[in-house]
């Protein structure tokens, strides 16, 4: 992936198309978090990927190439969602990786986490913390980077919400422990 990030940094419209290809259903996944239609949310990735080409040489760090693409697609998400004025609640997608949803198999897990209850549950900051930890294997160190803000921050919002998802699923929660 890096040959093909230095690839694009040096002019290559092939290899950045790949790198945009490669990333695309997770770039999906992180504005659906934010975003509710598939009309918004695909406005946010091709702006993403419009402000990424025009960018992408002013990118020192080619390892940091996916951190700073999440931040883009997280900005673009906002400038959307306050052009629309969307409610700041969210739908939360799949959590793949908890013990709180491991009796159910992989398929059922995204219909679990679709009912409408779920975009009232939680903040829209949690979900996406839960969603880069989860479903993009952030590292906590990662995602304080991408949403500039401290790892103490990320570390308990993402208690909080796991602690939430939790409790909606009727699962008792030891204080301390999720």
């Amino acid at each position: 992936m890096e040959e093909l990030i230095q690839k694009a940094k040096n002019g290559d419209k092939e290899a950045f198309t790949t790198i945009m290809l490669s990333l695309e259903k997770d770039l999906y996944k992180i504005a659906k978090t934010r975003l509710k239609n598939d009309d918004d949310i695909y406005d946010a990735i091709q702006e993403t990927i419009i402000e990424a080409f025009k960018s992408i040489k002013k990118l020192k760090n080619t390892e940091a190439f996916k951190t700073w693409i999440i931040r883009i697609l997280i900005n673009k998400t906002n400038d959307i969602f306050r052009r629309k004025k969307h409610k700041k609640e969210i739908l939360l997608e799949d959590i793949k990786n908890t013990e709180i949803l491991n009796s159910y198999e992989e398929k059922d897990i995204d219909n679990l986490l679709d009912f409408n209850f779920m975009r009232k549950q939680l903040k829209y900051e949690d979900s996406v913390i839960i969603t880069l930890y989860y479903m993009e294997g952030f590292s906590v160190r990662e995602i304080s980077d991408a949403l500039d803000m401290k790892e103490s921050t990320v570390k308990s919002r993402l208690y909080r919400g796991r602690k939430q998802i939790a409790e909606m699923y009727g699962y008792k929660v030891k204080e301390g422990r999720v």
